[in-house]
């Protein structure tokens, strides 16, 4: 038994000639790659099948741990039954290099072709490498991770008035263990979809990746979906108070994928004052919106906070004879103080005289967003396309939610509107500080590119 690394290519050591598939490639820093076969044992021949004049093969999985010796050892095909535990014992006493996994020793599984010839019955010397490339051992393919069992996701209590469908979007690790580890919310249609879709994957069952009988940690992008019980597109509309204006109003009406609520001017919010605005507004055959017009506004903040929400929105089109139809719908939106809940109690708190909100200083962790909104540039500003800027205050709860967003700063008011409507929806881990969850007031600012010319 002798190290097969280290030998040069057809080079002669011991004089055996080592043939090139033999060969080993040198690893660079980072990469990916099956294990290397380092040491090498012939299988016995067994006594029947010697007697008996059989040839055969195996076909044997197994797992190569990290220090590179085999374990795990199973018989995936045979023929011939003789020749089974011969070549099982074999196998275990090989020895790998480890896989890599970014250029990391990994535990992984492979498989390889044990044969059985009668003409090494005959051999004067025994080789010290497998007969072939094709009795190489091989990497076996990972299969995928697969859902076992997945709850349906509890319905937000905030938006049980609204009957809004909606989906998250997530990315996560599923562990060796079949646990869900380090999600990412790719897309959510509303923020408060996002913490229900968190608990629903915590909950959700998985059956690991598999290289052979190595359980893998593997990558998984999985939308939790929402529904109001029973609500139908009508019911929808009504419930956020749309109208359809269009006439004839089309087959199939359409549906919100995307409505956020405008964002509360928090001066008026802390006075108590409570406004309305109403904006008419188009959506196209491909579900965006368009020709955002304020119809009326009890002030001219409440407008812009409405235009700005409208224009981020999507919906799932109008259909009339099969095909999607541009249809004209206006909202009227009721700025009223909540007497009770998350934005009461930090009214309160942010109101001159109150506690106030402190900084993020002393927390447990960096704060880690989990899911950030990207601000739509304005649409009024689309012909001009200046550059734009805002900084925007917000409080982001002990629940993790961004609250009560208040415009610092803009180049335009337009951005500014436009940027505290995408930081409302953003969603954060829960602040921590002495291991209690706790508010915190931030500031950042936000750029506003030129869109491109379409």
């Amino acid at each position: 038994m002798k190290n097969i690394l280290g030998f040069v290519l057809w080079g002669l050591t011991a004089g055996i000639l080592i043939p090139a598939w033999a060969q080993p490639v040198a690893d660079d820093p980072g990469v990916y790659g099956d294990a290397i076969l380092r040491n090498w044992v012939q299988p016995g021949y067994p006594v029947a099948a010697k007697q008996a004049k059989l040839e055969g093969e195996v076909q044997v999985e197994f797992a190569v741990e990290l220090d590179g010796h085999v374990t795990r050892t199973s018989v995936k095909q045979s023929s011939n039954e003789l020749f089974n535990d011969s070549a099982l014992k074999a196998v275990q006493r090989w020895t790998f290099e480890p896989a890599l996994d970014e250029g990391k020793p990994v535990v992984s599984g492979m498989s390889v072709l044990v044969p059985f010839r009668l003409a090494q019955l005959r051999q004067k010397q025994v080789p010290i490498a497998p007969p072939g490339p094709e009795f190489m051992p091989a990497g076996l393919k990972v299969t995928e991770v697969k859902v076992k069992f997945a709850p349906d996701p509890e319905y937000p209590a905030e938006l049980e008035e609204k009957k809004l469908p909606g989906e998250v979007g997530l990315e996560f690790t599923v562990d060796a263990d079949g646990k869900a580890r380090n999600p990412k919310v790719l897309w959510a249609s509303n923020a408060a979809f996002v913490e229900a879709a968190l608990r629903s994957l915590e909950k959700t069952q998985f059956e690991p990746a598999h290289q052979g009988p190595v359980a893998k940690a593997g990558k998984m992008q999985y939308p939790a979906e929402f529904e109001s019980a029973g609500a139908k597109r009508a019911e929808i509309l009504e419930a956020n108070h749309l109208t359809v204006v269009t006439t004839p109003a089309p087959e199939t009406l359409p549906t919100p994928v995307l409505l956020i609520d405008p964002v509360y001017p928090r001066e008026r919010l802390l006075a108590g004052e409570r406004g309305s605005a109403t904006a008419e507004f188009s959506v196209g055959e491909d579900g965006h919106v368009g020709d955002v017009t304020v119809v009326s506004a009890t002030a001219p903040e409440y407008g812009a906070a409405l235009s700005a929400a409208v224009e981020a929105w999507m919906f799932k089109p109008a259909i009339s004879e099969g095909a999607g139809q541009p249809v004209i719908l206006r909202v009227v939106h009721d700025f009223t103080a909540p007497d009770s809940g998350v934005v009461a109690r930090l009214a309160a708190v942010l109101r001159p005289g109150g506690t106030g909100v402190g900084a993020p200083t002393g927390l447990d962790r960096k704060l880690k967003p989990l899911w950030r909104g990207f601000p739509v540039y304005p649409q009024t500003l689309r012909t001009e396309r200046p550059t734009g800027e805002a900084t925007i205050e917000f409080v982001i709860d002990r629940d993790g939610r961004a609250r009560v967003p208040r415009i610092v700063s803009a180049s335009r008011d337009e951005f500014g509107w436009a940027a505290a409507t995408a930081i409302s929806q953003w969603v954060f881990e829960r602040p921590m500080k002495h291991n209690e969850p706790v508010d915190v007031r931030v500031s950042i600012p936000v750029s506003f590119p030129p869109p491109p010319i379409k």
